[in-house]
């Protein structure tokens, strides 16, 4: 798999896109992880020691410091490559925030996890290196020795829970249409946590949900009852309460399935 990515490092030196002090590049997203299509983009992190600096960069803000990642895009044989950029010592920080010693004692700084932190953690799992992979497996090792898995479960059911309450008291209030649409983002959290117990981490990309219920085959939930709550396949409009109900029984049963 090495080989297969290390003209990315050698593209990026080309284009003048790599800065000093370079400690690893590496690649990940829906190509690497084999379910691409001919329109996908390669997501990049290049990890330095030195800020990358420029004026095209896009920034996002991130809660670590310093406080924000640049971000590039260039086309490589019609392709689009979404580079960011990580200091090292950002990603030390962002891994502290999952450390199993932290999350045993309590210590809930997971929960300021940015959505940079967040989508490179879900995707760091599968990433591949454009080189030397000692760097990343590293941090592979750590992160899946570290509270990763009960970060993201704990996270999920708790939005679950808080959807679904909110659904039941729209349901008493009257406010149905709102029950409704409530209901379905307390399912989607409730599998992103069942699917976060089996390993398959991804809830910032619910484009692909399916195929990772698909890849994780969760005990708990069938894929036929998952397919038919994303599809609403016994929604009955005249009596939307009853589905809503039933969304929010399913969400709990999902919950007590899952031990964090």
């Amino acid at each position: 798999m090495v080989d297969d990515y290390a003209h990315v490092t050698a593209h990026l030196r080309d284009y003048g896109l790599l800065p000093e002090g370079v400690r690893s590049v590496f690649v990940s997203g829906s190509l690497v992880r084999g379910w691409g299509n001919p329109t996908s983009d390669l997501d990049v992190a290049v990890i330095s020691e030195r800020r990358w600096e420029s004026p095209n960069a896009v920034i996002t803000h991130v809660a670590l410091q310093p406080q924000t990642i640049p971000h590039e895009c260039v086309f490589v044989d019609g392709q689009r490559w979404d580079i960011e950029y990580w200091l090292e010592s950002q990603f030390a920080q962002m891994l502290d925030k999952v450390s199993r010693e932290r999350f045993d004692k309590g210590e809930r700084v997971w929960q300021s996890l940015s959505l940079d932190e967040l989508s490179m953690l879900e995707r760091l799992p599968y990433a591949v290196a454009a080189g030397d992979p000692g760097w990343l497996e590293r941090c592979q090792r750590d992160l899946a020795e570290s509270a990763h898995r009960a970060v993201l479960v704990t996270r999920s059911l708790d939005q679950a829970g808080s959807y679904a309450e909110d659904a039941a008291g729209q349901c008493a209030s009257g406010d149905l249409e709102s029950a409704v649409l409530t209901a379905r983002l307390a399912f989607d959290c409730a599998v992103d946590g069942l699917l976060a117990d089996a390993g398959q981490f991804g809830s910032c990309w619910p484009k692909w949900r399916a195929r990772r219920f698909r890849e994780a085959n969760p005990e708990g939930l069938s894929f036929a009852e998952f397919w038919s709550v994303q599809t609403m396949r016994d929604f009955d409009p005249a009596d939307p309460q009853k589905w809503v109900e039933s969304v929010i029984a399913l969400c709990r049963r999902i919950a007590m399935s899952v031990e964090v």
